[in-house]
Parts: structure tokens; C-alpha cells; sequence
């Protein structure tokens, strides 16, 4: 935009140039009305003169101040025009940045939509190795429900139903071997336990329902070398061992079995009764009193309802005096 100057010079110099023609003009007037000439038209043109005068003085006064205006003016609008074309490019800039903005939204989301599912996917491994599966089967339902990935869904559901049923064989073979561990120990009761808990988390599992026959079988078979063992230590008259077999067979056999041994169980435990008798005898006789009290409380124990359990229960007072005398009278015999 052009200056003031040079935009209103050639009407700045007619101005100027008017302006001291007026002048010039009014004082020739003046002059001339003062001087008489034309006698009676000389107050007009004094009038006139002055009239010409005021006119240059009004251009004078009021022309630099309408350009001053005006100039004003034009350079307002021209910074209008200025703020104008700022504001057109900051809207296009805006506009540019709005849509950046919702691209940038759009991708946002899209991130924030993939990191929820890698969560949810950890969320899922993590229930999984925790053997939390109600938890990650819903955790899957809602994947497919949020996310429309029912696919991928159907395959995690199968992985979970795979490691869940792997999970429960492992367990189930931990348990068969701790089963396993019962039998050979013959602990039939903890073994029996184990197996009622087996066949309520896994009724309808063929490896659960054969553990019972299983069981069965082995009672059945222990219970027949404990009736050899018992066969043969009678034979052998060996009645410590007889004894030991028959306490651990008894719990197998059924009343009708147990009827069959009564009458040689009885006799082994009279000759058993007989031994302890003549050991508790000798011992007496011998003055081993610690001996002598060790086969008495072992004849209460085993025999309570015997004549021979009546007497040692009258003499045991006086057995455990003589053994607690004999205890400390050892250390004196032995340093002499």
C-alpha cells in the first residue's frame, strides 16, 4: 500500500497551488477595494477578498485532515484485509490440525483397542497357569463379545480345555502313585480315602473306576500270603511270628474265616502264654528283675484275662523295687 505522500502529492501541490491563487486573488481584492476602485464595488470585493481568503484558510485547514482520514481509513482497511487473509490461513491451518486430530483419535483408538486385547490375552494366560479356568473362559467370552474375534476365541477355549484336562490327568497320576504308595505299604484305609475322593471329582474317569478293583485285588492277595505266613510259622512253631501275622490278618478275614483259625490260634497262644511263663520263671529264679518285669508287662499287655497275668500284676510292685535296687547296685558290682 502506497503512502499518504505519494498517493495525495498531485493533489497535495493543486491544493497548495489554489490555495496561494486564492490568496493572491483575495489580496489583489482587498487592495483594490481599499484603493476605490469602481467606488461603489469597492466593499465588495473587500468582502469578496476576505470571502476568498477564509475559503484558502477553510482548503488549508480542513484538506490535509480529510487525506489524513482518509489515509487513516485505508490503511485500517488495509490491515483488515491483512487480518483477514491471517485468519483465512489459520483457518485452513485449523482446519488442517482438526483433521489431523481426528485421524490421530482414530489411531488412538486403534492402539488403545490392540492393547486391551494383548491384556486381555495375558489376563487369559496368566488365569490359565493359575488353573483359574471359570475365570479365563469368561475372559474369553468377553473378548469375543467387545471384540467380534470369535475365532481366535474358539481356539484360546480349546487351548484352555486342553490344559485344563492335562492339568487333571497330572493330578490324577500324582494321586494314582500316592494310591500306589498305599498299597504297598498296605495302607488300605488312606488308600480307600484317596480313591472315594477320585470318584467324586472324576466319577465317570475308566483310571478311577479300576483303582477300586485294583484295591480289591491286592487286600485279596496280601491276605492270602498272610494266610501262607501263618501256615508256615505254625508249622515251624515259630510263635512270636505266628502271633505278628495273625494280628495283621485279622483285619482281612471274614467271620467264617476267622472261626477256622480259632482253635490253632488258641493253641498258639497257649504255647506263646506257655513261653512267656517259663521266661518269667527263669527270670525270677535267676534274680534278673529287669528281666523278669520287661516278660511280666508283656504278659499283662498280651494275656489281661489270664491266671498268669493276676499273679504278675500281684508281684509287679515288688519287681519294679528289686529292678530299680538291681539298677543301682550295677554300677558298684561293676567297679568292683
Amino acid at each position: 500500500m502506497a503512502e499518504p505522500i505519494t498517493r495525495f502529492s498531485r493533489v497535495r501541490w493543486l491544493q497548495n497551488a489554489a490555495c496561494v491563487l486564492a490568496m493572491l486573488g483575495s489580496l489583489a481584492l482587498v487592495v483594490l477595494g481599499l484603493s476605490g476602485y469602481g467606488d461603489s464595488g469597492g466593499t465588495w470585493m473587500i468582502v469578496a477578498g476576505g470571502f476568498l481568503a477564509f475559503a484558502a484558510v477553510v482548503v488549508l485547514t480542513f484538506v490535509p485532515l480529510l487525506l489524513k482520514v482518509e489515509s487513516t481509513v485505508n490503511r485500517q482497511l488495509g490491515e483488515i484485509r491483512d487480518l483477514q487473509g491471517v485468519l483465512t490461513a489459520q483457518h485452513k491451518a485449523l482446519e488442517a490440525i482438526a483433521q489431523n486430530t481426528r485421524i490421530s483419535d482414530a489411531a488412538k483408538s486403534l492402539a488403545r483397542r490392540d492393547e486391551e486385547l494383548d491384556a486381555l490375552r495375558d489376563t487369559i494366560r496368566n488365569n490359565v497357569r493359575g488353573e483359574r479356568w471359570d475365570a479365563a473362559l469368561n475372559l474369553v467370552d468377553e473378548m469375543e463379545r467387545r471384540f467380534g474375534f470369535n475365532e481366535e476365541g474358539a481356539g484360546i477355549r480349546e487351548e484352555i480345555d486342553d490344559a485344563r484336562e492335562a492339568r487333571i490327568q497330572a493330578r490324577l497320576t500324582e494321586a494314582i502313585e500316592m494310591i500306589d504308595s498305599h498299597f504297598e505299604s498296605h495302607d488300605w484305609a488312606r488308600a480307600q480315602a484317596e480313591i472315594d475322593r477320585l470318584l467324586t471329582a472324576l466319577p465317570g474317569d475308566s483310571r478311577v473306576q479300576n483303582l477300586q478293583d485294583r484295591m480289591n485285588a491286592l487286600q485279596e492277595q496280601h491276605k492270602q500270603e498272610l494266610k501262607l505266613a501263618w501256615d508256615d510259622a505254625v508249622r515251624r512253631t515259630d510263635t512270636d511270628l505266628a502271633i505278628d501275622v495273625l494280628k495283621e490278618l485279622d483285619q482281612y478275614l471274614s467271620p467264617a474265616e476267622a472261626e477256622e483259625l480259632q482253635n490253632t490260634a488258641r493253641t498258639v497262644f497257649k504255647e506263646k502264654l506257655l513261653q512267656l511263663g517259663i521266661q518269667f520263671r527263669f527270670a525270677v529264679t535267676e534274680r534278673r528283675w529287669q528281666d523278669a518285669l520287661t516278660v511280666g508287662l508283656e504278659i499283662i499287655r498280651d494275656f489281661p484275662n489270664t491266671r498268669m497275668a493276676t499273679e504278675v500284676r500281684e508281684a509287679l510292685d515288688m519287681l519294679r523295687q528289686r529292678a530299680h535296687q538291681a539298677a543301682d547296685n550295677a554300677p558298684a558290682h561293676a567297679s568292683e
